[in-house]
């Protein structure tokens, strides 16, 4: 399969090489000229500079008709000087008392009227910076990469400012030059988009004619000339913080290792600092993340890693370059660098203590990135993160000790990319390395004090952009003792122990593996229909988590896509999309675990309404890891479906609406969920998020425990799970000017899980539901004091799963941005949670656990920093 894959990519760029020249359509350019006279960045576009700078208009319509002029017309023009590029834009509008001016805090993307200007400074078709300005003046930055993917945690110093007038609105951009990357050229010329979203009407145009029907974004920019003999700057910008609160929280009785309340503060730098026009060094040393949002809530009975999110701002800024997807499409969580290993909390907790004091996170002494582009096309990205040695305080019967937990760590990520055909082809390389100092530390037999991965990417578009090829390669190699090896060889990623199909070798100190994942077709920009092929390959070895998130290997997936899909407005829909595919899994057995058919429809309504509705088939045929360890368990069909309504935007209230519900008829299982949103735009500054969401879990097949008999022989025992999950989610935004914002947040979340019809599984392999396992029942299954014993073909012991969790976590941030590129913040958080092992979901009893006036851990933070450019 992998041979077939990489055979279809090389003939699909082989034929391209030999197409025919595409005729493409003249290229828009827009004048710049050197700023004749001063502006004031007031919005107001009154100077004498803007009187006579060139004009460039003629707008698009993207949306609602594609392609069609522009309903309302917008103007732009273009200065510059020896620091800055200056953008004006007129939008005209008979009626500007309708204009939605939305005040929001910074880099929110809301349904305001707005202007966005970008410029391709690189000129590679492939590179993008985007700057946008709403109708209240709230200010938004996004980074483009590959033509297509945007990064919106990205953030510029830059001012802008607009106004409202009798014929409708103006937006006044200053981007410091310092801000972008260009090369050194005496005579510039660069990619340019400006693009108007009304939201009234939802009218969205652009200068540059941009089609909804393909991906493509910064190819499809025109071309702004007339910058000349720019001077190049030094580019460095400091940015050092500094932070102070106090941490309360409760201390059981006893306790001689934590106090109820403790001093927190903490000093840091982070640095930019450009390395010739292209590339810029970015460095952290003891980054704080105070005011990030935490994470949500969760209950995790599977044998997989959870994944959470990156929101850290060093991590997520210029992120793309070093996204490293390992599979053949780019909307999965699973990549060769997940950033949130880096600075995670300790993954050793010692087993025995009466007391502990442990740190909830590794610190991270300093990390660095660079990143650029080179005339040639070249993309580099380097990073390197350290993070430090962490000890615990335990006491035992008496004495202190303090554990390592975690060892010091260095991360090292790179990557080179390069773009060619004017970006529509690009060729990659990247690399991974992690090595612990685990000498001494105890630690010895649990980590890998060595790991690598290396890969290969390629990415070709043909056809007028309509055909695209895509293949992703990666290797790794691991090393440590032989019990830390033997380990990962039985972590559920790989379960080289199952008896059905042994790899498990003891004596290994280093495993290898390989993978690979492509996809071909015509997926590109069409009218109407859009089909491909591809797949994803993991040898048994392959192993990425010390620096990367993988959730299994052995595994071999082989998909074909269809889509027909129609952006052109009727009297009742204004567009949608039908798409379906069929895949199969399979293990390198070979054994086949699943083959599926999966139906999608997307369609948004006049009205703005828009709707999506799927289905997916699963025939489920083995599950290689259902007993995580044991033979593989023969599988059952399985139904399920979605659905998903969100109204109209504009609308004071806004409601998302999203349900989904499963059946597994052979073992009378069932699960479903609803998730509603309520968005409320109280005033044009105040908006509020009420987010509740309700599952429901009836499984007959859920994993209890393996177990031992007296003999050493392995049972797996399974039960009945009903297990319900409650949540909601609380937003709200009080912005008081486009630089003053406060944000309250919160978050109740209860689950609870109820056991019962507990079962032996002791014929994996049986056709028969019935006849995969024995239920204990009767005599054959007692409790006595939290633990069961099981008496079928010998005696076992396992503990008693049920259930019960509730959390409540909470923040408040208050945000003022003093001056460009410098902000305090002010942070309050709250976090409590209660615990049992009753499963049954009694929402009363259940929320008293969560009385906020139950003593939880408070954190109350202060934090400052401070930009400097020079």
């Amino acid at each position: 399969m992998i041979r077939l894959g990489c055979l279809s990519v090389l003939v699909v760029a082989a034929f391209a090489g030999r197409a025919r020249a595409e005729s493409l359509p003249p290229i828009l350019r827009a004048h710049a000229i050197r700023r004749p006279s001063a502006v004031s960045i007031d919005g107001r576009l009154a100077e004498a500079a803007w009187a006579n700078a060139p004009k460039q208009s003629g707008f698009t319509q993207r949306f609602p008709k594609d392609g069609t002029k522009a309903e309302l017309e917008t103007t732009f023009s273009i200065l510059y000087d020896d620091s800055a590029i200056y953008v004006g834009v007129w939008a005209t509008d008979p009626q500007p008392q309708l204009i939605r001016r939305l005040l929001t805090r910074r880099d929110v993307d809301s349904p305001a009227d707005m202007i966005a200007i970008g410029f391709d400074s690189y000129h590679d078709r492939r590179t993008a910076y985007v700057f946008m300005l709403n109708a209240a003046g709230v200010q938004r930055d996004v980074v483009f990469s590959d033509d297509s993917s945007g990064d919106d945690t990205w953030d510029a110093v830059w001012t802008g400012d607009v106004a409202i007038t009798q014929a409708g609105w103006s937006a006044e951009f200053r981007i410091p030059l310092n801000q972008l990357r260009f090369p050194t050229n005496d005579t510039q010329e660069w990619g340019m988009q400006v693009v108007r979203l009304v939201s009234r009407t939802q009218e969205q145009t652009a200068w540059s004619p941009w089609p909804r029907s393909g991906s493509e974004v910064v190819s499809k920019f025109g071309l702004v000339d007339g910058i000349d003999h720019l001077k190049p700057s030094r580019r460095l910008e400091l940015l050092p913080y500094a932070s102070g609160g106090i941490d309360s929280a409760p201390v059981e009785a006893g306790d001689p290792l934590n106090d109820g309340a403790t001093a927190i503060g903490n000093l840091g730098l982070d640095l930019k600092y450009g390395l010739g026009p292209a590339f810029t060094l970015s460095a952290t040393i003891n980054p704080d993340f105070g005011q990030v949002e935490a994470d949500p809530s969760q209950v995790n009975l599977s044998a997989n890693e959870l994944f959470f999110a990156e929101k850290r701002p060093f991590f997520v800024e210029g992120a793309d370059l070093f996204r490293l997807p390992i599979s053949s499409t780019n909307g999965g969580v699973e990549g060769a660098f997940y950033s949130r290993r880096i600075g995670a909390a300790p993954s050793f907790t010692p087993d025995r203590y009466d007391y502990i004091d442990s740190p909830t996170a590794t610190t991270i002494y300093s990390a660095a990135k660079l990143t650029g582009k080179t005339r040639g096309g070249w993309s580099v990205g380097v990073f390197d993160a350290v993070t430090g040695q962490e000890t615990a305080t335990i006491a035992l019967d008496g004495e202190q000790s303090r554990p390592v937990v975690a060892p010091l760590t260095n991360y090292v990520v790179a990557r080179v990319k390069r773009d060619l055909r004017e970006g529509k082809t690009s060729l990659g390389a990247s690399a991974t390395a992690v090595n612990r100092s685990l000498d001494g530390t105890g630690l010895e037999d649990l980590l890998h004090d060595q790991a690598y991965s290396g890969g290969l990417q390629l990415e070709h578009r043909w056809g007028k952009n309509a055909w695209s090829a895509q293949l992703n390669t990666i290797g790794s190699v691991v090393h440590g003792s032989e019990l830390a090896i033997e380990r990962t060889q039985r972590s559920a990623r790989h379960l080289f122990q199952r008896p059905d199909n042994l790899h498990l070798d003891p004596t290994l100190t280093s495993m290898s593996g390989l993978g690979a994942g492509w996809m071909v077709g015509r997926l590109g920009d069409t009218k109407h229909w859009r089909f491909g092929a591809g797949g994803d390959a993991r040898s048994s070895g392959l192993e990425l988590n010390d620096a990367g998130f993988q959730r299994g290997s052995d595994r071999m997936i082989a998909f074909y896509y269809g889509e027909y899909h129609d952006e052109d407005p009727g009297k009742r829909v204004l567009n949608y999309q039908i798409n379906s595919d069929i895949f199969t899994v399979s293990t390198f057995e070979p054994r086949l675990e699943d083959v599926g058919l999966e139906c999608n429809g997307n369609m948004q309504l006049v009205n703005y309404w828009s709707l999506h509705l799927g289905c997916n088939l699963d025939v489920a045929y083995w599950n290689t890891g259902a007993l995580r360890g044991g033979p593989a368990l023969r599988g059952d069909p399985r139904l399920q479906a979605n659905l998903n309504i969100n109204t109209d935007n504009r609308k004071p209230v806004q409601v998302s609406l999203g349900a989904y519900g499963g059946r597994n008829e052979v073992a009378d299982s069932t699960d479903g969920g609803v998730d509603l949103g309520v968005t409320i735009q109280a005033r044009p500054n105040i908006d509020l998020f009420l987010g509740p969401s309700w599952s429901r879990r009836d499984d007959a097949m859920q994993y209890v425990q393996e177990a031992a008999d007296e003999l050493g022989k392995p049972h797996y025992v399974f039960a009945r799970i009903n297990q319900t999950t409650l949540g909601m989610t609380v937003r709200m935004n009080w912005t008081f000017s486009p630089h003053l914002s406060l944000q309250a947040y919160a978050q109740p979340f209860i689950a609870t899980g109820r056991y019962s019809e507990y079962k032996d599984v002791d014929h994996p392999d049986a056709a028969r539901f019935e006849d995969r396992f024995h239920r204990l029942e009767g005599t054959q299954l007692a409790l006595d004091s939290g633990t069961f014993t099981g008496n079928h073909d010998g005696v076992f012991m396992f503990g008693r799963p049920d259930f019960n969790f509730a959390e409540l976590r909470s923040t408040i941030v208050m945000r003022w941005e003093y001056r460009p590129g410098s902000s305090v913040f002010a942070i309050w958080s709250h976090g409590q949670s209660a615990s049992g092992d009753d499963g049954r979901f009694a929402l009363r009893s259940n929320l008293d656990s969560l009385d906020p006036r139950t003593r939880g851990e408070d954190v109350v933070l202060v934090k400052a920093n401070y930009w400097i450019g020079l």
